[in-house]
Formats: C-alpha cells, sequence, structure tokens
C-alpha cells in the first residue's frame, strides 16, 4: 500500500513538471508570434520584473502621507472603525446623533474646530452608518481642511446608506466634478513622471540596481499584505540562498516562492496580444502551487465570504471570468487611462473572487501585467497601506469605484517617485535596510 502511495506520488509529480514545462514552451511560442509584425505595443518597463537571474538588494520609501491619503485615513478608519469604541451604535437614537452634531456645530461657528472634530469623530465611532452625520462630516473636512476628495468619500457614504438626503445628494453633485478634474490632474503628473522614467532608464547606470530592489519589494510586501510575517531580510536571503528562515511556517516560505515564480510568468506574458483566462489560472496555479498543488489554479467550487463582500455563487464564475477577460482584451478597456484600466482590471477580478484563496495576489499581478503592456512600470502597494487599500475596495464593491482607482494611481506615482529617486546614486543592500525600518 505504502509503495503504491509512492509511486503514484511520483507520477503526479512528473505531471506536473511536464505541464509546467508545456506551459512555459507554449507562452514562449506566443512570444515569438506576437514579437513579429504585432500592434502590440513594446512593454518599455518588461524587464522590471526581474527574471530567476536578477537576485539581491532592496530600497527605501518615503512615508510623507499625500493629499489623496492624508486625512482620508483617519476619516475612513474613523468611520469603519470606530464602532467599538464607545457603545453598540444600534442603541443611539435619531435624537442623540441630532443634538451632537448640533453641538458640533456650535463648536465650529464659534471657532473651536479641534472640539468640532473630537466630537463628529465620537458621533462616527457610535453611529456610523448615520447619513446626517457623513454628510456634515464631509461638509467639515471639505471647508475646514480644504479636502474634496476626503469630503466626497462621505458624500458618497451618506448616499449609500439614504440615496434620497437632499444634502448629500448636493453636496455629492458640487464635489463629483471637482475630484474628477482632481483625478485628471493626477493622471497629467502620472504620465510626466513615465515620460521622465522612460527617458532615464535608456542611459541611466543605477536602472538595473533600482530594479533589483523593486523586484524584491513586489514580493516582499504583496505578500506582508495578506498577512506574511518573513521581513525583507528574511525574504532576501531566502531567494538569495534557497535556506530556510528559522522561526517562520512552510506556508510563509511557500508564498514567497509562489509569487516569485507567478512573477517571473508574468514577464513571459507581457508581449502576449491578448490575456486569456487560462493564463489567470496559470497565475494563479503559480501563486499558490507551493501553498496548494491540487487546488492551485482551479476555480472554486464552493461559496465564500470576504467580510462584507459576497463574491458570485461558484456555478457562475466560469463565465464571469470569461467576461472579465472580454472586458480585459476590449477596445473599451485599452482605450482607458493605463492606470485606470489596471485598477479596474484589479477590483473586477477581486470583485468575482474566482478562487478559495490568493485572489489578491493574482489580482495585482493581473493589475500590474497590464502596466507593463501599456508602457508603464508596476505598481508597489506597500503593507503600510493595507487597511487604505481595502477601505477603497469595499467602497468599490459598494459601487463608487473612483476611490479604489484613485489609491492606485496615488501609488503608481509614488512608485515612480521611488524608482526615480533611486536611479540617482547606489546604495549597498545594507544601507537601504537601515533607511526604511519603518518598512518592516
Amino acid at each position: 500500500m505504502k509503495i503504491t502511495f509512492v509511486i503514484i506520488s511520483i507520477l503526479i509529480g512528473i505531471i506536473c513538471v511536464l505541464t509546467v514545462w508545456l506551459q512555459y514552451f507554449y507562452i514562449q511560442s506566443l512570444y515569438l508570434k506576437t514579437s513579429v509584425g504585432s500592434a502590440t505595443p513594446f512593454p518599455i518597463f518588461e524587464d522590471m520584473v526581474a527574471s530567476e537571474m536578477i537576485k539581491n538588494v532592496v530600497d527605501r520609501y518615503n512615508k510623507s502621507e499625500t493629499y489623496i491619503l492624508g486625512i482620508s485615513n483617519l476619516l475612513n478608519n474613523a468611520v469603519s472603525k470606530g464602532s467599538t469604541t464607545f457603545r453598540n451604535h444600534s442603541l443611539v437614537t435619531h435624537t442623540e446623533v441630532q443634538h451632537l452634531l448640533k453641538a458640533a456645530l456650535a463648536f465650529k461657528l464659534s471657532g473651536k474646530v479641534d472640539k468640532a472634530m473630537k466630537l463628529l469623530e465620537h458621533v462616527a465611532s457610535i453611529a456610523p452608518q448615520n447619513p446626517d452625520l457623513l454628510n456634515q462630516y464631509g461638509e467639515y473636512i471639505e471647508h475646514t481642511h480644504n479636502d474634496i476628495v476626503a469630503a466626497d468619500v462621505l458624500y458618497y457614504k451618506a448616499l449609500t446608506y439614504s440615496p434620497n438626503h437632499k444634502g448629500a445628494l448636493l453636496n455629492r453633485k458640487r464635489s463629483a466634478n471637482l475630484v474628477d478634474k482632481f483625478d485628471l490632474e493626477l493622471f497629467k503628473l502620472i504620465d510626466k513622471k513615465r515620460d521622465l522614467l522612460q527617458e532615464k532608464q535608456k542611459t541611466n547606470t543605477f536602472y538595473k540596481a533600482m530594479k533589483r530592489k523593486a523586484y524584491y519589494l513586489h514580493i516582499y510586501h504583496t505578500v506582508a499584505i495578506e498577512g506574511n510575517t518573513l521581513t525583507l531580510d528574511q525574504l532576501v536571503s531566502l531567494l538569495d540562498t534557497g535556506q530556510a528562515v528559522e522561526g517562520k511556517s512552510l506556508l510563509e516560505h511557500n508564498e514567497v516562492l509562489g509569487v516569485e515564480l507567478a512573477m517571473n510568468y508574468v514577464k513571459l506574458l507581457t508581449r502576449c496580444a491578448t490575456i486569456s483566462a487560462d493564463e489567470i489560472l496559470a497565475i494563479h496555479r503559480r501563486v499558490l502551487g507551493h501553498v496548494d498543488p491540487i487546488g492551485s489554479g482551479m476555480l472554486r467550487g464552493e461559496q465564500v465570504f470576504v467580510g462584507s463582500h459576497v463574491p458570485p455563487a461558484p456555478e457562475y464564475v466560469p463565465a464571469l471570468l470569461e467576461d472579465y477577460t472580454t472586458w480585459l482584451n476590449s477596445e473599451e478597456a485599452q482605450s482607458l487611462h493605463p492606470v485606470r484600466y489596471a485598477a479596474l482590471a484589479h477590483f473586477k477580478l477581486v470583485d468575482i473572487h474566482p478562487f478559495t484563496d490568493g485572489n489578491g495576489r493574482t489580482s495585482r499581478l493581473i493589475m500590474n501585467l497590464v502596466l507593463l503592456r501599456t508602457g508603464f512600470p508596476p505598481i508597489l502597494i506597500f503593507k503600510y497601506q493595507r487597511e487604505k487599500y481595502h477601505e477603497s475596495l469595499n467602497l468599490a464593491d459598494k459601487g463608487d469605484v473612483r476611490p479604489f482607482v484613485r489609491f492606485i494611481a496615488q501609488c503608481m506615482e509614488n512608485s515612480l517617485n521611488f524608482y526615480l529617486s533611486n536611479m540617482e546614486y547606489r546604495t549597498g543592500i545594507t544601507h537601504i535596510f537601515h533607511k526604511v525600518p519603518s518598512i518592516d
């Protein structure tokens, strides 16, 4: 019986190896066909997804908050998390909320801005779904902090709980147009920085060192967002030496190895004319291949629940994935600004949630594949941005995808800043680690 089991295990292993090799040569043949006489644009930053031979180094990163990510984090956290801070918001009456809002307004009118802010935060913690609170909170942020972006998010939240709220309707009609203009300016800024990076790439002697740093950071942060506890030093050691890290689970080791394998596969796909459902499954197979060899690359066969989001029933997933790839390869999608296109590609796939596990990692890889194919470098989403990342995804799930697109655009600008700043000089890996203690 034991001998039979061993033989079967060996045969399964051989089949898996042969499958990987066949997929490799299949992709290579696609690569050759599409790279000759194809209308597909040359992926300028293709080699920023490092190959197996690129091992070493990591970076520093300026964590200064920006206009978009500044006070918005505080507000979203106050609204989404505060319900456990004081008492059950179901016990708070509408009259109590109105009294507190009037008191906050009185503080504001009398010039006691800090007290007004604290009182609004208190109301948000005990009544996070109250539309009057959300609308007034938005007005306060807009007029006191001049943050139309954060205010627009709050107006939208108010309308999700009360679609006919007059104040929120008027405010959202006005703020939406202003935010659209703001987003347009952000895309223009991103385009300028992308063009500058392309120019620097041609002659800069530090380009190779920079892309190696980015390579390790991509793997580190994409698994850290999912809860992996390997430090940056440990991850680099694992990938450089192949030696296990003491005190870390086999699962965490395999998560890192899976993302590395998937990133190398994504590099092969950058010149393919289209992205198919089979290729998405192949990416997932590599992401989870070391963790779940049997379930990796397979669509889920059960209903899953992701926080407040309820993905489609499993029987609808195959058709939805085909619809997704049809959109992904459509002129409609490809006519969008590449960053918007990539953000929507991420959201639409994670919304379907086609797999039992690994949906976030696969969606982020698809997002970066889209960017590489459209002449942009890959995006770095740092693990300290995890809450903002999930918050903006939740808003998209409720119907407003703009905060998520804006978040991804801001991550792209930050990534471009990182690429540009790290092409200015060469640093050693020890020096880099000392510069980024907060990243771990």
